[in-house]
């Protein structure tokens, strides 16, 4: 550690004298064309122990605030078309510890830098991606010292009485986490008592049953089986996490470019809830800044003139961003919602007017924005909830989703009126949302497991059940053939619909403990998804059914949409981690039609 405190602490010297030199070195950088000359930083990584397999390394570029990430193969690595300046390189991989080493690339130059990385003792410094479930839900837990691991989790829930209750209703919010909870039967009651007594309110946390109803009996049979099963005295069960399934030879042509957030972005410590005495939308610095700083970039959406807009909930912002940007002064715009409340932005979307749409997952409304002028709209919708997505039809109506108060809504192009529709299932819970070719508007059921399509012509809703998701359909795409995607994030399933036929298929992810979060599908209807636990993009091969892991930028990325450009580059944001960065993922690398930017 203390050689990695000295290489730091001569890059931040070198940072001052850099200054200067990049002064001089931008009047040599541009030609006639006003173009930037790029070089590259290649070399080999070693490690003390182990094989260097597919080990990503990552370099920033400390004047143009951009990071690239690639992957090594057979222990080299090459960031192709850098941008001059001083860097700071590293390797990133679980279980190793790497040096930061400064590079100084000058224009056109192609520099070598070799890495050794140091392996770790186990249960030292950052841990392996995974997702350790919460067992406080209910409010009250008693630990075990024994822990179970279990392959599935299917295999966490043994048959019983009241298991297809729980699966009908519980596992939407809980998944795993009843397997960490040991309580006795009356406290399990209470808990489940609290969960469907009370109704629907205008919070993000209202209770998720407040519609559904269930009898006194059947909540009895519930408490009895986790009693049970999950009892004071019971281990505590967990499922296996496994390592993404890396193929160097395919990820090794990839690269990340991701873009700094802007130095004044509103932060504050995290765990803190921030934006609750907010003045006409702006939120003030918060506390001292920490690594895990707790903000982010929530749902990118890439508009009509290729600018990227991104939420950013603890700014209480729209932020909007021009990738082809060099200078990092002037590459952001921040637009905070003014006098309001702390809305918590979700999703994005445009018109075709240009004007922005946001959902608000605190404040149960519909926003929206006029970039030109920023002029702010809030409109009103009657049956409020938590609004989570946002989409746009073919006549230019907004789409929304209550993820908590079970119904979808519209606003209309012509009349700018809101129009709502409870689904047939109560609470099932809107989670993603997409609109088909036909005008058809598809949701996820996040509580119930139940696919919804909404027929805006007849005003009529058809439901499908997924048997087997065990609750929890966390978004939905649809591809250029119509056919309906979603994640069956519980089982760690990919999961189909053919709306001409009713057909449900169903492809589970190689690895255990998968958590698929987005899907969405490419140009040539390959679908790409977040997998949580393997903090991983994956992409899910149409014709040969296979999956393939691109391990994220930082470790524990926990990624919950992507956007697809038309030349099937991807952009996604970041949450909980130490670098707050906007992310433009080139799965085949820089080609013709995906030119490095900015």
């Amino acid at each position: 550690m203390d050689y990695l405190e000295r290489t730091r602490s001569r890059i931040r010297l070198n940072i001052a004298l850099s200054a200067i030199l990049f002064v001089v070195l931008s009047g040599a950088v541009c030609r006639a064309a006003g173009t930037v000359l790029r070089g590259s930083i290649s070399g080999t990584v070693k490690a003390d122990q182990g094989e260097v397999r597919g080990f990503r390394v990552t370099a920033h570029n400390l004047q143009y605030k951009l990071w690239y990430t690639v992957f090594t193969n057979k222990g080299r690595y090459t960031i192709p078309q850098a941008l001059p300046g001083l860097y700071d390189v590293t390797v990133l991989e679980p279980g190793y510890l790497s040096p930061a080493l400064p590079v100084q690339l000058g224009p056109g130059e192609n520099r070598t830098l070799d890495i050794t990385v140091a392996r770790q003792a186990p249960g030292a410094g950052e841990a392996r991606p995974g997702y350790v479930p919460s067992e406080s839900d209910f409010g009250e837990s008693r630990s075990s010292a024994k822990t179970v691991f279990v392959d599935r989790l299917e295999d966490l829930y043994t048959p019983g009485p009241g298991l297809d209750l729980m699966k009908a209703n519980c596992f939407g919010c809980h998944g795993a986490s009843f397997g960490a909870m040991h309580m006795n039967k009356e406290s399990y009651r209470i808990g489940i008592s609290r969960m469907t007594e009370t109704g629907p309110t205008d919070t993000p946390n209202s209770l998720n049953l407040g519609r559904t109803v269930l009898t006194g009996p059947q909540k009895d049979m519930i408490a009895e089986y986790l009693a049970k099963n999950f009892g004071p005295g019971e281990p505590t069960k967990r499922v296996r996490v496994d390592p993404p399934v890396i193929d160097e030879d395919v990820i090794s042509k990839a690269i990340y470019v991701s873009y700094d957030t802007p130095p004044n972005m509103a932060i504050g410590p995290r765990g803190e809830r921030i934006g609750a005495n907010q003045v006409d939308g702006v939120v003030e610095q918060a506390g001292p800044v920490t690594n895990w700083a707790n903000n982010y970039l929530h749902d990118p959406f890439i508009a009509p003139d290729g600018a990227i807009w991104y939420g950013a909930p603890v700014a209480n912002a729209m932020m909007r961003l021009d990738k082809k940007e060099l200078d990092p002064a002037k590459r952001w715009q921040t637009f905070p919602v003014k006098g309001t409340p702390y809305v918590f932005i979700h999703g994005i979307t445009a018109d075709s007017q240009g004007r922005m749409y946001w959902a608000e997952i605190n404040g149960g409304q519909l926003g929206e924005l006029d970039p030109a002028t920023g002029k702010q709209i809030r409109h009103f919708t009657p049956e409020r909830g938590a609004m989570l997505q946002v989409a746009t039809d073919q006549s230019d109506n907004i789409w929304f989703g209550m993820v908590k108060g079970g119904h979808m809504g519209k606003l209309d192009a012509k009349t700018r009126r809101v129009y709502e529709w409870p689904t047939p299932t109560p609470d099932n819970g809107i989670y993603g949302l997409a609109v088909d070719p036909q005008g058809n508007v598809w949701g996820a059921g996040w509580q119930k497991g139940i696919a919804t399509k909404f027929d805006p012509k007849t005003e009529t809703y058809t439901e499908y059940m997924i048997p087997n998701s065990w609750g929890q359909l966390r978004r939905i795409g649809v591809d250029s053939k119509g056919i309906v995607w979603f994640s069956e994030y519980n089982v760690g399933r990919l999961g189909s619909l053919d709306p001409a036929t009713g057909k449900i298929s169903e492809f589970q992810l190689p690895t255990r403990g998968a958590n698929p979060y987005d899907v969405w599908p490419d140009q040539q209807d390959n679908i790409w998804m977040g997998d949580q636990p393997q903090s991983s993009l994956v992409k899910f091969d149409r014709n040969t059914k296979k999956f393939t892991y691109y391990p994220e930028p930082q470790l524990r990325w926990s990624l919950p949409k992507i956007e697809i450009e038309k030349n099937n580059t991807i952009w996604f944001g970041a949450r909980g981690l130490p670098h707050i960065t906007a992310n433009h993922f080139y799965p085949d690398g820089y080609t013709a039609d995906a030119p490095p930017e900015p």
